[in-house]
Order: structure tokens, then C-alpha cells, then sequence
């Protein structure tokens, strides 16, 4: 009986121990460079080969964080917006993503982080013109980083890429059809904030 005491003693201390180390909280920032390359098109796009260098981006959502001494493992939910625009075009991509980083802390106020990135992509839009199906809408990458702790506050910066190709094909601008891909591969500089709620 004396072992189940200690036993059941030792239950409620890990708990309480685990429970004090999880925090959770908000996040959000915005895309520096993504996906979404216009590639072979055989059509006058309007210098479309630009569209990768102008990128409006954000991303909202969630985080939990279990402390384990100097690791911390982060499980993330977030919606994602990416927007290019350049002259008459304009591409828009969404898609949800669970990044699930495995941390470590460097010195009190700096870690550095990775892991894989789940992503569900849904389908992408350009003003005016038809687009096939995406290949597939779920999509692993993987993503490194590092985070600044400030109290309540973190900071990060990270870069995600995308492991599989995944590209859908342009079909036809103003009813004339139209020959090219969209690259919807990974390839993201973020930055991003998160408050401990």
C-alpha cells in the first residue's frame, strides 16, 4: 500500500510539474518571399516573371509550447495569405498549416528552432484567368529558425520550404486559352510575433 502512495504521490508531482511548463498563446506576421512563381507561360503576362518580387503576406493563428529544460517543443496552427501583385495580375494563395518546431534555448532569451511544417493548400486565384485543380492540397515542409524571448513577447524569423513539387496548370485568360504552371512550392521567409496568453 506504501508503494501506491508514492506512486500515486509521484503522479500528481509530474503533472503539476508538466502542466506549470506548457503555455500557450497568439501569434501572427508576415510573408517576406513565398510560392506561387508563375513559370512557361506562353502568353504576354505583363513581365509575370516579377510577381515573385511583389509579395504582400500574413499569417494569424495559434501556438502551445511544452518547456522540457533547455528544449521546448511548439505546436503551431495558422492561416496563411499570400498576395502578388504586378501591373493587371494579381495571384492569391491561402492554406492552413501546422508547423511543429522542436526549440532550443542558446542563452536565456535566444533559441533556435525546426521541424516539419503540414500545410493544406488550397486553390490558388489570378484575376481573369482559369486554373486547373492543385495536384495535391496537403503538402509537408520543413522550417528552421531562431526566436527572441522577451517575457511575454517572442520574436522569430524563419525560413520554410516546401518537400514536394506541386503545380497547377494556367488553363485560359478572357476565354483565350493559354499555356503555363504555377510553382506552389514551399519557399518562405517569415516574421513573425507571438504573446503568451
Amino acid at each position: 500500500m506504501n508503494q501506491v502512495k508514492k506512486y500515486f504521490y509521484f503522479l500528481i508531482l509530474t503533472s503539476t510539474v508538466s502542466f506549470a511548463q506548457l503555455e500557450y498563446g497568439i501569434k501572427g506576421g508576415i510573408n517576406i518571399t513565398a510560392s506561387g512563381q508563375i513559370e512557361n507561360a506562353v502568353i504576354d503576362f505583363t513581365s509575370a516573371e516579377n510577381l515573385k518580387e511583389n509579395l504582400t503576406g500574413y499569417f494569424i493563428g495559434g501556438y502551445a509550447s511544452l518547456k522540457l529544460l533547455f528544449l521546448y517543443i511548439r505546436p503551431e496552427f495558422q492561416f496563411s495569405l499570400q498576395n502578388r501583385n504586378f501591373n493587371s495580375l494579381k495571384l492569391n494563395q491561402s492554406k492552413l498549416e501546422i508547423p511543429v518546431s522542436l526549440g532550443y534555448k542558446l542563452i536565456p532569451i535566444l533559441s533556435a528552432f525546426g521541424g516539419p511544417n503540414f500545410q493544406y493548400n488550397f486553390n490558388p486565384k489570378i484575376d481573369e484567368v482559369s486554373l486547373s485543380e492543385v495536384q495535391q492540397n496537403t503538402d509537408l515542409g520543413l522550417h528552421l529558425g531562431i526566436r527572441l524571448h522577451l517575457g511575454p513577447l517572442n520574436a522569430d524569423i524563419r525560413y520554410d520550404r516546401g518537400l514536394n513539387s506541386n503545380e497547377i496548370s494556367l488553363l485560359e485568360k478572357n476565354n483565350i486559352p493559354i499555356v503555363g504552371n504555377v510553382d506552389l512550392q514551399s519557399n518562405i521567409w517569415s516574421i513573425g510575433f507571438s504573446y503568451k496568453l
